[in-house]
């Protein structure tokens, strides 16, 4: 497997506190938090296996705010809201689905419900005008690329060790402005899409069954630090242009289609230990 390797501050750099941005206009009146406790409650009785029983044990109350995994905080109109729902290493049971839940939690900010047992997909989130980000990461989703998620205002999406299959969508990478699009360990297949403009600071699309040349236009990709697509099928060498990024990590590895000699600043990189060729045809 290509090594993928992300330093806990910069996954903690990425992750945001419960803050709302600008208020939305004309919202309606309604009452937002028992909307959400039926949402949760209702959710809540589709979990056959619970092992640290926190949802079974908190989910019976009136406060919504005060059920396992749920942060509220103040919307920007005003009122009370649940803005957070961190089930991360619940490892909760049974073919929990995403739609009919995320898709009602209208208020939510992020989404955090790695190493449980989602299955399916994530539903239209058009509707979540504050979701800013979504780890579904080591569940059991599957489908063609969710490009839905990007009707929400997103800076960082985890998709990382699930069943999603099929080709990337062309628009991956233009015209965003994000923190983290983390996509490795799943079944996509077909070339890395061109990119004519974006700000995506931390790239993995590693250890999936991407082939083709690795495009020089990812350089277009202006705030990149780390791209990792390690593991894969890609062909060629690694472009100059890309290599001519102030870049922190560059990882190839593992692509042993990959050959040929390197260009003066790819060379470079890989004296300084940024570019990792390991597994590769590769010369430097």
């Amino acid at each position: 497997m290509g090594s993928f390797v992300l330093s806990s501050a910069v996954l903690l750099s990425c992750i945001s506190s419960t803050v709302y941005a600008a208020p939305l206009v004309g919202l309606p009146k309604v009452d937002n938090l028992l909307r959400d406790r039926v949402t949760l409650q209702a959710f809540a009785k589709t979990i056959t296996s619970d092992p640290v029983g926190n949802i079974t044990k908190t989910y019976g109350g009136a406060n919504v705010c005060d059920f396992a995994g749920v942060s509220c905080d103040t919307h920007p109109d005003g009122y009370n809201a649940v803005a957070g729902i961190d089930y991360n290493g619940y490892n909760l049971g049974s073919n929990l689905k995403l739609a009919g839940f995320l898709d009602k939690l209208i208020d939510l900010v992020f989404l955090h419900v790695n190493s449980n047992g989602f299955v399916g997909t994530i539903p239209d989130v058009s509707k979540l005008k504050y979701l800013y980000e979504i780890d579904v990461s080591n569940n059991n989703l599957t489908g063609p690329f969710p490009t839905n998620v990007f009707a929400a205002p997103l800076t960082f999406l985890d998709l990382r060790y699930n069943g999603f299959s099929g080709p990337l969508p062309a628009d991956l990478f233009n015209g965003k402005d994000m923190d983290i699009i983390f996509i490795n360990d799943n079944k996509f297949t077909g070339p890395i899409p061109e990119t004519t403009k974006a700000n995506v600071t931390y790239v993995t699309l590693a250890n999936n069954q991407l082939t083709g040349p690795i495009p020089a236009s990812l350089a277009n990709n202006v705030g990149l630090k780390e791209l990792l697509l390690g593991g894969n099928q890609l062909t060629g060498n690694v472009p100059e242009a890309l290599c001519a990024l102030p870049l922190d990590v560059l990882d190839v590895s593992l692509n042993k289609q990959l050959s040929g000699a390197l260009g003066p600043k790819c060379k470079v990189l890989v004296q300084k230990e940024v570019l990792n060729i390991t597994g590769t045809a590769l010369t430097a």
